[in-house]
């Protein structure tokens, strides 16, 4: 028990060293403006990231297979790894949520860099089941940056600044600020179950794809269990869910 406990120390000493190393390489790359070709299954473009994380994504896959004209929502859009190559080389309009600042500035930039900063709407406030203000923690490491402070400090990661954010039901917003979706992408860190609350009329009426990137495995059955109710069919690639409408739609 002790020696299994000792690798399991070393383990996540190992991992923190590798998770310090690759956010450090990030803000390095995104600092000096290097950006790099990167090729996805949503197709080819630049990027300020150091790793192609999301190049054989499949739930990117399947929003890049929506047709050309097609409105998709990036919620967690983080620096813009799906809104941008899903916005090159047509006439899609993305509609971006981030609360983190820097990661939205980072955004901002790559979408300018790939001159599609014209079609990729940048809402800079958090999704949820309610219309409210609620305190965001910063990470040092963005990407993990959320309204969960456990979430905020993982993988060795701290909390470096605590801030006041707009959270806003997705339901609230269509039809007003934000055009109704043909597909969504949601990635908040273990907040999947809030969005999906705030988000049940758009959903009922609009019957869109979403594409989930699920954070935690015991919350999987309920999501599934919820796109059920909601006359969805569920698939499962690696820690990908995409939910489908029955019939075809989406």
């Amino acid at each position: 028990m002790r020696r299994l406990g000792i690798r399991q120390r070393l383990r996540r000493s190992v991992e923190r060293v590798g998770y310090r190393c690759v956010y450090g390489l990030a803000d390095l790359t995104h600092a000096i403006g290097l950006a790099t070709p990167r090729s996805t299954v949503a197709g080819r473009y630049w990027s300020y990231e150091p790793r192609n994380a999301h190049g054989d994504d499949p739930g990117l896959a399947a929003l890049a297979a929506l047709p050309d004209d097609a409105v998709v929502l990036d919620i967690g859009a983080h620096v813009g790894e799906y809104a941008v190559p899903l916005a090159i080389g047509n006439d899609r309009r993305v509609f971006a949520f981030e609360p983190n600042r820097e990661s939205a500035n980072r955004l901002v930039r790559t979408a300018k860099r790939n001159g599609v900063a014209h079609r990729i709407e940048l809402h800079r406030i958090g999704l949820g089941k309610a219309d409210e203000e609620r305190p965001f923690y910063r990470s040092t490491y963005s990407k993990l940056s959320a309204f969960d402070p456990t979430a905020a400090d993982r993988w060795g990661a701290e909390i470096e600044a605590v801030e006041t954010i707009s959270v806003r039901r997705l339901d609230s917003l269509v039809g007003e600020t934000v055009d109704p979706p043909d597909g969504i992408k949601i990635d908040v860190e273990g907040a999947e179950r809030d969005v999906l609350e705030g988000a049940e009329r758009t959903i009922e009426t609009r019957r869109p794809l979403v594409v989930i990137d699920v954070h935690e495995e015991a919350a999987r059955p309920m999501i599934e269990a919820w796109f059920i109710k909601q006359g969805y069919a569920c698939s499962t690639v690696g820690d990908t869910l995409i939910c489908r409408p029955s019939g075809g739609h989406g």
